[in-house]
């Protein structure tokens, strides 16, 4: 099974060169299979019924001989979401004749469970884990492979960005015998607390306020100057009023430090989300390079009216006032769930990918993301490990367990794993940034934001990352 033909695809690269519109995958066929819902206990019977997505025409109309799976595990949201931006995997596979494989992630999309209530029970809600949702890819590869009539020694490479990344490197760890290799784009490995050569404190909101000062070095001051003056409004009552009139708020705000605290947060948010999604091209109504455009809307208002506060609410409806017709106010509530992931759980409150990536944010996804007002534009707030620990304690009866991925799936021991991260992503001081031998291969590119390299090609696309999309191939080739 290790031997993929290797070759250098012209063509391949000609594909980029020549695209001349943004790459979106064929239409898939979709497909429902009968899970096995606590894999490690023989004991219970229960099944649920989850999602997987096929395109095979690459598979069916190619001559070529060795012809791989491309799979794609389900992460954090509608298994579509990651079907829709992983055209890397469609390009090259259409050169080399792959059968392209997404599952949907157990407790997402609509593979919950039990459904958006009973899923969520104490007894079930736990069997959300990587182990268990990793048992689930194992079983549909089986599956897809016999429902199919693919050959039982088809090589298999596991492709995936952000939380998918990170499932795609488990996959060849766990299960080297099955998976041949894995390409993990902007999978953050190292970002957990308490690890030894793990993520420095801060590093996230580093990146983030780096890459909001790239169109104008002042724009980093302005948004530090507003949360100064709002928290000085927030001291009295006339000044919340002033302050929600200014941010365009739906609701008045309290007196309390937890409200002040969530008004901070889904701020940070909408950074957070403007940074990873900080593409060189237009993604609906969210402008290229967003990040660039917040800036310019933050000077062009701050320079009309001299209004910090108002030109930092301006500033993030960037992103959220991404609806086909304009927000008349903002409703945090909706766009923003306070959940164990500081970064944002997506979603507003009761949301069930929100409620489940908040529960997986308190069991084994342990970030010690934080802002410090030195190295970055908001308030400062260290990492509080205790703090976390009460609020899954108190939300979903767990304790945080930080150390467990990095010693269950240690990538240093494994091999044939691209780990590639771009430095306009905030996630990347947490990815794998050093190769180790020919078997674990670190690949970076300086323009590209998060998983930029897994998405399908682009006009505006930036030499490195079509050059890391090339040699990302040739890798796997190789293998």
């Amino acid at each position: 099974r290790v031997g993929m033909k290797q070759t250098l695809i012209l063509s391949f690269f000609i594909i980029f060169a020549a695209c001349q519109t943004y790459y979106q995958p064929p239409t898939p066929q979709q497909f429902w299979y009968t899970q096995v819902f606590d894999h490690f206990n023989d004991s219970d019977t229960r099944t649920f019924q989850q999602r997987y997505l096929v395109y095979n025409d690459y598979y069916n109309n190619s001559t070529a001989s060795n012809k791989p799976m491309f799979f794609c595990p389900g992460g954090e949201a509608d298994v579509y979401g990651g079907y829709d931006h992983n055209g890397f995997m469609f390009q090259y596979g259409e050169t080399i004749g792959a059968f392209q494989l997404f599952p949907e992630h157990r407790f997402y999309g609509q593979s919950l469970p039990f459904g958006p209530t009973d899923s969520y029970t104490p007894e079930n809600i736990k069997m959300l884990s990587v182990e268990q949702a990793l048992q689930d890819y194992i079983a549909i590869i089986n599956y897809a492979i016999k429902q199919f009539n693919l050959p039982s020694d088809i090589p298999i490479i596991a492709f995936g960005g952000s939380y998918p990344g990170e499932l795609a490197a488990f996959l060849r760890i766990a299960f080297p015998n099955v998976v041949d290799g894995s390409l993990a784009s902007s999978a953050p490995v190292r970002y957990h607390p308490f690890l030894e050569g793990g993520t420095n404190s801060g590093a996230f909101y580093r990146v983030i306020t780096k890459d909001f000062a790239m169109q104008d070095i002042s724009c980093p001051s302005l948004v530090k100057s507003a949360f100064g003056e709002m928290s000085e409004l927030f001291q009295t009552s006339s000044g919340r009023e002033e302050m929600a009139q200014k941010l365009e708020l739906c609701s008045p705000l309290d007196d309390t430090d937890e409200q002040l605290r969530l008004v901070n947060l889904w701020i940070e948010n909408a950074f957070a989300s403007l940074g990873m999604e900080n593409y060189p091209y237009a993604i609906g109504a969210l402008p290229a390079y967003p990040m660039k455009a917040a800036c310019s809307v933050m000077i062009d208002n701050y320079e009309a009216t001299g209004d910090s506060v108002f030109s930092l609410g301006q500033t993030i409806g960037v992103w959220y006032n991404q609806t086909s017709a304009p927000v008349s106010c903002f409703n945090i509530s909706a766009e923003y769930y306070p959940c164990a992931d500081i970064t944002g759980c997506g979603g507003g409150v009761g949301d069930p990918d929100a409620m489940s990536w908040d529960y997986q944010s308190c069991t084994e996804l342990i970030a010690n993301v934080d802002t410090n007002g030195v190295t970055d534009m908001f308030p400062d707030a260290p990492y509080n490990f205790e703090k976390l620990s009460q609020y899954c304690h108190e939300t979903w009866g767990v304790q945080p367990d930080p150390w467990k991925l990095p010693h269950l799936y240690n990538y240093t021991d494994s091999s044939r794993i691209i780990f590639s991260n771009g430095f306009l992503d905030p996630w990347w001081p947490g990815g794998v940034l050093e190769s180790i031998g020919q078997d674990i291969i670190a690949v970076q590119m300086k323009s590209a934001a998060h998983h930029l390299d897994l998405r399908g090609s682009d006009p505006s696309d930036p030499p490195d990352v079509t050059n890391t999309r090339i040699n990302e191939a040739n890798i796997i080739n190789s293998w």
